[in-house]
């Protein structure tokens, strides 16, 4: 794994932030023609537009979330970039990191995924690192930690 260069989450997560995506802004778009079933005007033809144009713009804007998120190990710090609608840039310079934990919930797990956070004394500086395999996680983690010059005693 290459430094200063821009890494993006790993491919499964890309799937998994679709599909979590889709579902949502599929029900939400299906919700004005559920409306318009339970008045009793109709409202199948505006449930399945609703449905479809939902899954649609869900699966693009989760796709979206995984284009526009990288990170870098830069010569001092930690860079963070994410947003799609607002992109926000993140340093977190090395001599600040604290604690870097590597944690993994039960759909990340599904999806054989782990996210890494990053810990400084100043809440406002913490991040974390999404979508990574659980290999890599590990990895960028000792990496940071060298950088930091912080041991890993617990």
């Amino acid at each position: 794994m290459s430094e200063d260069e821009p890494h993006r989450p790993d491919p499964r997560a890309r799937g998994l932030w679709m599909v979590a995506a889709a579902l949502t802004w599929g029900a939400i778009g299906a919700v004005p023609g559920a409306l318009l079933l339970l008045a009793g005007d109709g409202g199948p033809a505006i449930l399945a537009i609703g449905l479809v144009l939902g899954i649609a713009a869900g699966a693009a804007f989760g796709h979206a979330l995984w284009a526009r998120r990288a990170w870098v190990l830069g010569a001092t710090a930690l860079e963070l970039r994410h947003g799609v609608i607002v992109r926000r840039s993140a340093w977190i310079p090395y001599y600040r990191i604290q604690q870097i934990d590597v944690e993994r919930g039960p759909i990340e797990r599904m999806a054989g995924l782990a996210q890494l956070v990053v810990r400084t004394a100043a809440a406002t500086t913490d991040g974390t690192i999404y979508g990574l395999a659980p290999v890599d996680a590990a990895f960028i983690r000792q990496r940071l930690l060298d950088l930091a010059g912080v041991d890993d005693a617990v």
